[in-house]
């Protein structure tokens, strides 16, 4: 099986449409059955992938040449934290196909966002995963993401 990581193009935006419909179908499944799964191919979903591929650090990866997972990520320029002044970078969206988890798919898109993080003088990456969803907590946690923040919720 040959994976390849690549730099997405507008070519990709079906692609990575279709992987955000099954990254939204699974968390609605498992965790939060408020998502609208159709949002990947609404008119501001597809605007949305529009300006992640042109505009942000946008990553597809393939196996034998069929895409099977995609990351979206953004540097935030140089901000005031409290007393702090970062540079902030947001892991936006990271999804692989179910049948390739477990095999260093999704490590190797976060390797390559962290690279251009570091070149791009970030000093903190950020994340946001629903609690429930532990899989995802304990991939972060192996890459090497620790707690920070904690945001809390009540369903109304």
């Amino acid at each position: 099986m040959s994976i390849i990581i690549r730099t997405a193009t507008m070519a990709d935006l079906k692609a990575i449409q279709k992987l955000g419909f099954e990254l939204l179908d699974f968390e609605r499944q498992n965790w939060d059955p408020t998502l609208d799964v159709d949002w990947p191919f609404s008119e501001v979903g597809k605007a949305s992938y529009e300006k992640a591929i042109k505009e942000k650090y946008t990553i597809i990866t393939e196996a034998d040449g069929k895409p099977i997972g995609y990351l979206i990520g953004s540097v935030k320029p140089s901000m005031k934290d409290g007393a702090r002044h970062i540079t902030a970078v947001q892991l936006e969206n990271i999804y692989v196909d179910q049948n390739y988890r477990r095999s260093n798919v999704g490590k190797k898109l976060f390797e390559s966002f962290a690279t251009y993080c570091k070149k791009q003088k970030a000093d903190v990456m950020n994340v946001m995963v629903n609690a429930k969803n532990k899989n995802a907590i304990s991939f972060y946690e192996k890459v090497g993401f620790s707690p920070s923040r904690i945001s809390l919720s009540q369903e109304l």
